[in-house]
């Protein structure tokens, strides 16, 4: 049992801050876990892919609502604490330091001697004692029971064992979904910040955001960032982000004098835009188009990146003509300044949006593309995530396809027929306002041309 010079010492004014910082904390807690929840719920997961993402996140949710239960609870026993004791100890020390003088004295044990009239105000106020220790004691014992119980568990939610389990499983996380990695989603806001200058809110802005992030987070990239040039355009709102990947499917093929790494894939609607040799955005709700060049790397671990060489048009009713040239720094013979190697990865593709309700439009594609490598072109709208706009797969996806099939084209979707709106008018003085912009630094991105058609 405390005694009296224990209870002398005791301060309980730190559980009200204890309260309202743990009440704090939970809802801080309640608030991210949402977010959180939703921002994975809103990322463009297909299939099991999605199925898993999903299944974790709501499990996340719960983990961390299990958390902030406890630190609600914590905040409860606190408060209870600080508003049943609070005034016992005040009411103690106050008659301990006014009543408790020679000849009187208090014992450990709160036995009292010395009172000559237990009838006068300080005998009456030093019979008090007993029964506010007893209140007191409880109080203490009550919510000492129930702050012990709210710390057990937190504590049991989160030991040093478990925060180091849950650790190895992030970075095992981190290694089989970059773009699960904290670090990999605050880069690419700040990306988006850049160009924008706000933070990304919608699950547009996120796709947007991922493209525009530099960093390459796949190990085998080395930490050589990816080569990235954007232009901006005039938005059309409803049609939401139209993406493009160039991707080689095998795992290796062939150069002089080392085979390169592939993408080692085939199509897919939610493709990391670290999984390809090239990917190109045309993002219609912000108005911006984004073209991505990952580093090439050879079988031997060397990693290069060269910059796409991209320009683009556009006509009143939206559609955008994109051109796109991009080098492997390791293909024998390419440039080092402006001159094109025969072996590129080229061609000019038409994005053409259709009639209908914002958000319901579908985009048409078409033009004139490489045999190699693999085309994949997905819409992301109200109307689907991932929808297939147009899928293209390489002529031959075997080691051989970038010596046999690269110098060659192919018409694709309605052809180079959608070409014919963009082209300049000759007969005119100003007709070369309507040439295509070329792609510049995300820092200051060109306007591009609208063509007077």
């Amino acid at each position: 049992m405390p005694t009296p010079l224990d209870v002398l010492k005791w301060d309980v004014s730190g559980y009200a801050t204890t309260a309202t910082n743990a009440t704090q904390i939970a809802d801080a807690i309640v608030k991210a876990s949402g977010t959180m929840h939703a921002t994975i719920l809103d990322l463009l997961w297909q299939g099991t892919a999605r199925q898993s993402a999903e299944a974790k996140a709501d499990a996340e949710q719960t983990q961390m609502r299990a958390i902030a239960t406890a630190y609600d609870d914590l905040a409860t026993a606190c408060a209870g604490a600080a508003s049943t004791m609070a005034d016992p100890i005040a009411t103690i020390k106050s008659i301990i330091l006014n009543y408790v003088h020679p000849p009187v004295s208090i014992g450990d044990d709160w036995s009292i001697e010395g009172v000559e009239d237990w009838n006068s105000e300080a005998g009456v106020q030093l019979s008090r004692l007993a029964g506010l220790a007893s209140t007191l004691f409880a109080a203490d014992a009550e919510w000492g029971a129930k702050i012990a119980a709210a710390n057990s568990e937190l504590e049991a939610m989160a030991p040093a064992n478990a925060l180091a389990a849950a650790n190895a499983v992030i970075q095992a996380d981190k290694k089989n979904d970059t773009r699960a990695d904290p670090e990999r989603i605050r880069t690419s806001a700040a990306a988006f910040q850049q160009v924008f200058g706000r933070l990304p809110t919608t699950a547009t802005d996120w796709s947007t955001a991922e493209v525009l992030n530099p960093n390459s987070f796949d190990p085998k990239y080395k930490d050589h960032d990816a080569r990235i040039v954007v232009g901006r355009i005039n938005p059309v709102p409803g049609q939401g982000t139209v993406r493009t990947a160039l991707y080689i499917p095998a795992a290796e093929v062939t150069n002089f004098p080392a085979y390169d790494l592939g993408d080692n894939r085939s199509e897919n609607a939610n493709f990391d835009p670290e999984h390809a040799r090239v990917t190109m955005y045309v993002d219609y709700e912000n108005g911006i188009i984004v073209a991505r060049q990952n580093p090439s790397v050879t079988v031997h671990g060397d990693v290069d990146v060269a910059t796409p060489k991209v320009e683009a048009q556009q006509l009143h009713d939206g559609s955008v003509l994109v051109r796109y040239d991009a080098t492997n720094p390791f293909a024998p013979g390419a440039p080092v300044g402006p001159e094109i190697s025969g072996h590129t990865v080229n061609g000019e593709l038409v994005l053409a949006p259709t009639s209908g309700n914002p958000g319901t439009s579908r985009i048409t594609a078409g033009g004139l593309i490489g045999d190699y490598p693999s085309v994949e072109i997905y819409q992301d709208n109200s109307a689907g995530k991932g929808r297939p706009v147009l899928i293209d797969a390489a002529d031959s996806g075997s080691q051989w396809g970038p010596l046999a099939n690269l110098p060659f084209h192919h018409e694709v979707g309605g052809g180079t027929a959608m070409f014919d709106p963009f082209k300049a008018d000759f007969s005119q003085p100003d007709w070369m306002k309507n040439a295509p912009t070329k792609l510049g630094s995300p820092a200051s991105p060109p306007s591009i041309v609208v063509v007077n058609k």
